[in-house]
């Protein structure tokens, strides 16, 4: 089963392997402002999420990657479908 969520500082360790690009500081700006998701299949992290606003209300993805060894599975779609519609 998929799921998605808000991520939170507990993700930090899972975060940092997949986002090489976002420092701590503006990690927990995601974490406290919302701007993250993290997505679990069966309870597992699998992929991550992040987003900013364009002119402070018009919000665009600025980076979405899934753990290499779930690839190809339509599991960024899902993800980014989510984030269109959120929950």
């Amino acid at each position: 089963m998929l799921k998605v969520r808000y991520v939170s500082k507990e993700d930090a360790s899972f975060w940092f392997k997949l986002d090489k690009h976002l420092t701590k500081e503006e990690y927990n700006k995601k974490v406290d402002d919302k701007r993250g998701y993290v997505l679990l299949k069966e309870d597992i992290p699998i992929g991550v999420l992040r987003y900013n606003l364009f002119w402070d209300n018009i919000p665009f993805c600025t980076l979405i990657y899934i753990d290499l060894n779930y690839q190809h599975n339509g599991y960024g779609k899902y993800l980014m479908e989510n984030w269109e519609s959120p929950f």
